[in-house]
């Protein structure tokens, strides 16, 4: 019998590029692919995978990817040539001529947080009496938006849910990460119902209500009782990938709560949704966008980053070339039929594996440490100095000089294992092999730190 596992431990930090999986067997993740069996630890994987390919496949996630990674770097290299170390700590910047970075960066931070899940809204919902709310009513609002600095505007389009039996909420967003988990958690159910996995269907009732068996009541808002796992797989993948996933799913939803579109969903769903709700392709604007950046970076010799999104692109321009041929391919395992039976389990074992073969999985940290299943590639390298300049920014929001977060600090080491990796007194000139100290570097921040240490030695 497998040991328990904490799944409170296990996460996929989108953009990041990595899943946590604190209690694994790490060496046998994908072994299911050959002997067939997939035990708690592989189902959980398959959960967090394809938190990753809906990350790396998707418009949103793409566009997700640009605006927290790409943006805020350029926002950060424009802040650091403007006024160097007086352009930090980010959040009390007050000077004049920042002023429109810092509102940009804002900007597309608040952006970012409102595709996330709730946490405000899982926490109240898990500490309120009943552990769950009713929905009331669904409305679609229009924001406005503008970039700051900029002319352009326009707007962009909410769900939003008014619920009761909270104290403090009353409505809500329905976001991007919420169908995320929405998908994830179907594929559960359906590797349990189809015999595909031996995981205890009790951990999937004991999720919290909100953002896992919500969707349960918001089909059923919509009159769609019992639907199946695939069924629920169908209609989140096909929101994820749209322009606007949340728009996306209620405008599903609206149609099929008459009786005749849910049979003609139910005799066809691939045709039903593909005939109904196919929007035109919206990736190559940023796709490009994202391209033009790295190549810009590399122009700046700036070539560890540029290569580490270029990486990324080719992953993002690849997944839309899959879907272009087909809309499914992503989910096309779960169309096999009979998987219930020793010849369904192997076809759907064999077509889940050719995807996983051609979208290796995202770096997996365990006991602090992180590692990489593509091995013959330079993935691990460009994933960790990602991750790396993501902490840049979370520290440069509090901080003058870039330190690694004490939260990050205590959850993993980078490769290099050195504690003092961020310690603006030890500082040494160039050539770098430390990650943190590499990814400062690539920022322009390495060297306005060896002044700034050089002029406090000066003062002494």
């Amino acid at each position: 019998m497998e040991k328990e596992i904490d799944l409170t431990k296990i996460k996929y930090y989108p953009d990041r590029f990595y899943i946590c999986l604190d209690g694994f067997d790490t060496e046998n993740l994908t072994t299911f692919i050959t002997d067939l069996n997939i035990g708690q630890q592989q189902a959980i994987f398959i959960h967090e995978y394809y938190h990753y390919l809906t990350n790396i496949t998707t418009f949103p996630g793409i566009r997700q990817f640009h605006l927290n990674f790409c943006d805020r770097f350029r926002t950060l290299t424009i802040l650091t040539h403007k006024e160097k170390l007086h352009a930090y700590p980010i959040n009390t910047n007050k000077l004049p001529n920042l002023k429109d970075d810092i509102e940009y960066w804002n900007s597309v931070t608040e952006m970012i947080n409102e595709d996330d899940i709730d946490y405000k809204l899982v926490e109240e919902t898990v500490n309120s009496q009943n552990r769950s709310f009713e929905i009331l009513d669904i409305n679609e609002v229009i924001k406005p938006m503008s970039v700051p600095g900029s002319p352009v505007k326009g707007d962009r389009k909410l769900i939003e849910i008014e619920i009761g039996g909270l104290i403090s909420i009353h409505k809500f967003y329905l976001t991007y990460g919420a169908i995320d988990e929405f998908l994830s958690s179907a594929i559960d159910e359906y590797l349990f119902e189809n015999d595909l996995s031996d995981i205890d269907p009790r951990k999937l009732s004991q999720r919290p209500f909100y953002p896992y068996r919500f969707f349960d009541a918001l089909l059923l808002h919509y009159g769609i009782q019992r639907p199946t796992a695939f069924e629920k797989i169908l209609i989140a993948y096909f929101a994820l990938n749209s322009f606007n996933p949340a728009v996306k799913m209620i405008e599903i939803l609206q149609k099929l709560k008459v009786e005749a579109d849910y049979a003609l969903f139910q005799e066809n769903p691939e045709n039903y949704l593909l005939s109904h709700f196919k929007d035109t392709p919206q990736y190559n604007e940023v796709l490009n966008a994202t391209d033009s950046f790295a190549n810009e970076l590399f122009g700046q010799n700036r070539i560890h980053i540029s290569q580490a999104i270029k990486y990324y692109y080719d992953k993002f321009y690849a997944a839309q070339k899959f879907k272009e041929k087909d809309f499914f391919y992503f989910i096309r395992p779960f169309f096999i039929p009979e998987t219930n039976t020793v010849g369904g389990k192997q076809r759907f074992l064999l077509a889940f594996a050719r995807i996983l073969n051609q979208f290796s999985p995202p770096v997996i940290l365990k006991d602090k440490v992180f590692r990489y299943v593509d091995k013959l590639t330079t993935f691990g390298e460009s994933t960790m100095l990602i991750i790396a300049i993501y902490e840049i920014f979370e520290s440069l929001k509090t901080e003058k000089i870039a330190k690694r977060p004490a939260y990050y600090k205590g959850k993993y080491n980078f490769p290099d294992n050195d504690p003092e990796s961020d310690n603006f007194e030890k500082f040494k000139e160039p050539p770098l092999t430390n990650v943190f100290q590499l990814a400062l570097n690539e920022l322009s921040l390495y060297g306005v730190y060896l002044e700034e240490l050089k002029r406090q030695k000066g003062n002494l």
